[in-house]
């Protein structure tokens, strides 16, 4: 396939993601934005389902390239910055769910080697930063 490759949105839902909600509104119309809006719902959840398959079946060396870290850093950050907090089943917030998931797949991994892992949370909050290097050499003279 010779020129630029595609991913899974058109060049017009690109530009719709791309132009500022608040711009939105005065560049398509209600019915423009809900058939965009409901379009690209419905072609990212396929996309997933095809993501899942390649995980799943695809050659080991095929899931380095197709699965790199940094854009699926990106990907869980940018899902995590958006609906972390938002309650999506029960009272499950998103956050939890992604963590629940990776614990359990974690787990099971473990189980199959017979080793032990534990993963553990706090309801404390966590620190906003790294302590700093003379915070660090206080609490090592203690």
């Amino acid at each position: 396939m010779a020129g630029k490759k595609s991913g899974i949105l058109t060049e017009p839902r690109r530009e719709y993601l791309r132009t500022p909600v608040q711009e939105r509104d005065s560049k398509y119309s209600d019915s423009q934005k809900n058939n965009l809006d409901g379009a690209i719902s419905e072609q990212a959840a396929l996309a997933i389902e095809d993501l899942v398959l390649i995980a799943r079946e695809s050659d080991p060396r095929i899931l380095k390239s197709a699965f790199p870290p940094g854009p699926v850093v990106e990907l869980i950050d940018a899902l995590m910055d958006r609906i972390g907090m938002v309650e999506v089943t029960n009272k499950d917030r998103y956050y939890e769910m992604v963590v629940k998931a990776i614990e359990h797949r974690i787990h099971e991994k473990y189980r199959e080697q017979d080793r032990f892992f534990k993963l553990e949370s706090s309801d404390y909050p966590i620190m906003p930063h790294k302590p700093a290097y003379r915070d660090v050499q206080a609490y090592t003279r203690k």
